[in-house]
């Protein structure tokens, strides 16, 4: 262990910082804000102030309808209602609407739904609240299944057609961090009282709400304060003052009939429509992070075209037998940190419900994962006890030897990190699972050796310069394969070769029930073997099994191995395959940006706001998309990363803030390129 000298102080970034809501709890069993000194819904009856105030102020259900109807008249068309609220509380809004929706029967629509909330109730408080509407329980126990988690920024939750982006934070950062890809059709004003929760109803706040609106768009609280009402006037909505609910004499309802005043024309307004028909799409790639985007846009309902050279889906690092689902930590609370957080706990909510939609076909486990302070023997630092604190206690615990001992079973002598929501997953059947959706068509055994844009569409092409599949929308997720390609070669993604060993179960270790990583990790014994791996070895290109990998993964368990009673006879059953790493061991995906104009705005381009520290708008080459360089930590980054890539093609609220886009974007590399050649011309 490294002296507590060597111990690098947390640098803690205040907007990361989350305080849960503090609840005094009434004689009716209502929630009560002793730091605002409000209550969370009307004593007079919650379910019904939702009712009167929100979803019949915005004659929601009739225009969902109306909506959905246009849009089959339009040859089944898809489209999407965005919904924002600021305050979410209790969920009971949520919750209402969601039921509601489901009244509508939309085949065409899809609900998405952001919510704020600066102090989010824990899951043990939020869960006495919703028990007193036992109506409510069908929705109230799905959201309860997701809702665990408070660290700042978007938190998406899916349940089928309809998504919930959950924004912990203070209300104004987190949406100006998530810039408008499409109008908000309608707005929730459910803070605190103006007086008690000003934050929420500031002027720079309601300005963002016209921003925001189109015509058409609707706004509701129980507030009729003043400068509220004010505001909005002079931001062009037309406001009325129903009759309140409860003891409340007033209420506030207010529409957009025409664009938004003058005095918000300078913001940024939504990119694009969600209401559009939707264009062909191609992926080029069979393996994880293919299939994944693959199904993210399946669901919204594109025509998918999956194009892979093998011969058969998964034939890369995505085909082996088993991947493990575990937290890639950072000792700092930086948007690194937030990053590898996020994409591990959507994970684990992904795979979840993969798992029961696929019935139990990609065998998700989410049988824990320890990490033993050996694993960071010989190439990172150990940790020191607290070092870790800056982790939410569901998804990462600091454990003693004794308490390694307790939760394994066995006796490992060390110290551990462990991921009590960590787990397994079947790749390869993940992989078979996505690619089976019925929008999907999968194409084998085809090698895009080149792509051509014209007629403002992507034309791929093979060794023969012949077409393969022509397509609106293209997204490499091809691995290293990138390189291959004109328009990607340039992004330094490059085959890590990688071998896993199958080593027969004992009587000892067939009890193992939580994945255990010393140097190589062990999984749970499955059809009577356990899976160590995984080698990483550079500048290989013979995928054939190696013996001394074999020996070399048998070693590595160390104390593991011992306790465990496994054979030390070096294993004779694995399989070898490449995993594409990237320059900085940092996934790509985004837009891709055009090689020659990095800097001037190029005819067809989609422009996208870079999150450079400049504001600079980069040029993007039109409807083409990456999603490569996962390394070994596929199986966590790939399902966020997915979401994210189908969330800006559609033109929705992506699920990353403009911060941890910037983390993936393949933008960086050509940052640093130009970085480079100013410095060296400066030298020179």
């Amino acid at each position: 262990m490294s002296s507590p000298s060597n111990k690098q102080p947390q640098k803690a970034h205040p907007e990361r910082q989350i305080k849960p809501a503090v609840i005094e709890w009434q004689p009716d069993g209502s929630p009560y804000s002793p730091v605002f000194d409000d209550v969370y819904f009307s004593r007079a009856g919650g379910l019904a102030e939702t009712e009167h105030v929100f979803l019949q102020a915005n004659n929601l259900l009739q225009r969902w309808r109306d909506k959905d109807q246009a849009l089959a008249d339009k040859e089944g068309k898809n489209g999407t209602f965005l919904l924002c609220e600021l305050g979410f509380g209790t969920g009971l809004n949520f919750l209402a609407c969601w039921k509601r929706w489901q009244q509508a029967q939309c085949k065409h629509l899809r609900l998405h739904y952001v919510s704020c909330e600066k102090h989010p109730l824990t899951l043990t408080d939020l869960t006495r609240a919703l028990s007193q509407w036992p109506e409510l329980a069908h929705w109230r126990d799905q959201l309860l299944a997701q809702y665990h988690d408070h660290t700042a920024g978007c938190h998406r939750l899916v349940f089928g057609n309809v998504t919930l982006d959950l924004y912990f934070g203070d209300a104004l950062t987190q949406l100006r961090s998530h810039p408008a890809r499409m109008p908000v059709d309608c707005w929730f004003l459910d803070g605190f009282t103006p007086p008690h929760n000003p934050e929420l109803w500031q002027d720079d706040l309601l300005e963002l709400i016209a921003s925001r609106a189109a015509p058409g768009t609707t706004v509701s609280s129980y507030s009729v304060t003043g400068r509220v009402v004010r505001a909005l006037k002079s931001y062009g909505f037309s406001v009325e003052k129903p009759p309140g609910f409860g003891h409340k004499r007033q209420m506030l309802k207010a529409s957009l009939s025409a664009e938004p005043s003058e005095q918000v024309a300078a913001n940024a307004k939504p990119q694009t429509s969600t209401n559009k028909p939707r264009p062909r799409a191609v992926v080029v790639g069979a393996g994880l992070a293919g299939a994944t985007t693959a199904y993210a846009l399946a669901k919204r309902g594109y025509a998918i075209t999956v194009i892979d050279a093998a011969q058969e889906v998964a034939s890369g690092a995505s085909g082996n037998p088993t991947a493990v689902v575990q937290l890639r930590l950072n000792r700092q609370q930086d948007a690194l940190w937030q990053f590898h957080l996020h994409c591990y706990l959507f994970a684990q909510r992904f795979y979840h419900q993969l798992d029961l939609a696929s019935e139990q076909q990609i065998q998700w486990s989410p049988c824990g994962v320890l990490t033993l302070n050996s694993a960071y023997a010989k190439t990172r630092r150990r940790f020191e006890p607290g070092e870790f604190d800056h982790y939410p206690n569901h998804a990462l615990a600091e454990l003693t030897a004794e308490q390694s001992a307790q939760e394994t079973g066995f006796d490992l002598t060390e110290a551990g990190l462990y991921l009590p929501e960590g787990g397994t997953i079947n790749p390869k059947a993940t992989t078979e699972f996505c690619l089976s959706h019925p929008a999907i068509t999968v194409q084998l055994s085809s090698r895009v050796d080149s792509l051509h844009y014209e007629h403002d569409q992507w034309h791929l092409l093979d060794e023969t310069n012949q077409s393969l599949v022509t397509a609106d929308i293209v997204i490499l997720a091809n691995s290293f394969g990138i390189q291959g390609l004109d328009v990607s070669e340039r992004f330094p993604v490059n085959p890590l070769r990688g071998q896993v060993s199958l080593i027969p179960a004992t009587e000892i270790s067939q009890t193992q029930h939580a994945v255990i990583c010393g140097e190589r990790y062990l999984t749970p014994a499955n059809n009577g073997f356990h899976c160590v791996g995984a080698s990483y070895v550079k500048g290989a290109s013979d995928d054939a099994i190696s013996a001394q990998e074999h020996k070399e993964n048998r070693e590595k368990l160390g104390i593991v191995g011992e306790v465990l009673a496994l054979s030390e006879e070096t294993p004779t059953q694995g399989r070898a395959s490449f995993r594409g790493s990237s320059g900085d061991y940092l996934p790509l995906a985004g837009a891709i940006p055009d090689p020659l104009t990095p800097s001037r705005q190029y005819g067809g381009t989609r422009h996208l706001q870079s999150s450079a520290s400049d504001n600079s708008v980069v040029s993007r080459l039109p409807g083409l998309y990456i999603n490569a360089g996962h390394g070994s930590h596929g199986s966590v980054s790939c399902p966020l990363l997915a979401e994210y890539l189908a969330s800006i093609i559609a033109g929705e609220p992506s699920p990353l803030s403009l911060e941890l886009a910037g983390i993936v974007d393949p933008w960086r590399f050509d940052q640093r390129e130009q970085k480079r050649l100013r410095k060296q011309n400066k030298a020179g």
